[in-house]
């Protein structure tokens, strides 16, 4: 191309033409679906999962449906009812990218995050459908396992040990704080007394987080054969021998992270003076037998019942 030609183009008034050209094509694909992760707070979690199992639906195919419910009602979404409770669970939500796009330019318009008003269109469907199903709006709602854990080692027992030595015990001492602290229970007999995964889970997950004593986060390497068949042997239960020698006490991560959620709400610094005086009492050499006397129920699968009932025995007769 000549100078003159090339000058002539570049002088050109182009404004009308512009309109008229085709759309550039894209230079990659969109994905078809994508996925927002929407901060909540623990017992709005479970009231969602609560209506989910009542109406047999996957909760998370119910979030995205009062989401899609939001985007058909005009006006302004809901004022969140949880501002005193911290946001410490994570829902995650698929969506078609197009409703994403909608959710988006909604937001935009109403001058509000995206994953707000999402978030208050799910808690203003929650508290509907509670309503409509005959539920009780405000459920004895249970506090994340990981959360008392964290509390509980934040605390010390008696002899002003912090250290909660063995699985076994850690399970125990959980058990004991929620019967306390709550009507329902994450808890089931088990081969050695009253268990729960969750217990296990997030005492896995505070260790891989750095959070408890001799850890260090995880890394972004893909787990050894080993490592996954360790993770299987923990998730199926306590054992005797060597799980009861792992030691469970909160890293220097790991208090201050207590002590961010005790400030988080007065809620929680009442809930970490509970934890401790559960722990003072109940964090005995004899805590074991204590709970299979106390709460027999869950004792009736237990390995070893016989042989602590035939201590408690030998003890009376000594």
């Amino acid at each position: 191309m000549s100078r003159d030609r090339r000058d002539a183009l570049l002088d050109k008034d182009w404004a009308d033409a512009w309109e008229t050209l085709p759309e550039a094509p894209k230079l990659v694909d969109r994905p078809k679906t994508a996925q927002i992760t929407l901060r909540v707070p623990t017992s709005v979690l479970s009231r969602v999962r609560r209506v989910a199992h009542v109406r047999g639906l996957p909760y998370h195919a119910l979030a995205r449906s009062w989401i899609l419910e939001g985007l058909r009602t005009p006006g302004t979404a809901q004022t969140s009812t949880r501002l005193d409770e911290p946001q410490s669970e994570q829902l995650n939500v698929k969506l078609d990218q197009d409703v994403l796009d909608q959710l988006k330019a909604r937001a935009d318009e109403l001058r509000r995050p995206y994953h707000r008003m999402a978030r208050e269109w799910i808690e203003a469907s929650l508290g509907q459908e509670e309503k409509n199903l005959g539920l009780d709006s405000e459920p004895a709602s249970q506090p994340a396992i990981k959360d008392l854990i964290v509390l509980l080692l934040h605390a010390a027992n008696k002899r002003g040990d912090d250290t909660v030595r063995g699985i076994t015990r850690l399970q125990k001492l959980m058990f004991v704080i929620e019967q306390k602290l709550a009507n329902q229970t994450r808890f089931y007999a088990f081969n050695y007394g009253p268990f729960s995964e969750e217990v296990n889970d997030a005492a896995q997950a505070l260790r891989l987080a750095g959070f408890l004593r001799g850890s260090t986060p995880a890394t972004t390497d893909p787990p050894s054969f080993a490592e996954m068949m360790a993770t299987v042997t923990e998730r199926s239960g306590p054992r005797s021998g060597d799980s009861d020698s792992e030691e469970f006490a909160l890293s220097s991560e790991g208090h201050e992270a207590a002590e961010r959620l005790r400030r988080s709400s007065r809620a929680y610094d009442q809930l970490y003076a509970y934890v401790r005086a559960v722990r003072e009492e109940w964090d005995t050499p004899d805590l074991v037998a204590r709970v299979y006397k106390t709460y027999p129920k869950f004792t009736e699968k237990s390995f070893i019942r016989e042989e602590l009932a035939r201590r408690g025995v030998k003890r009376r007769l000594s």
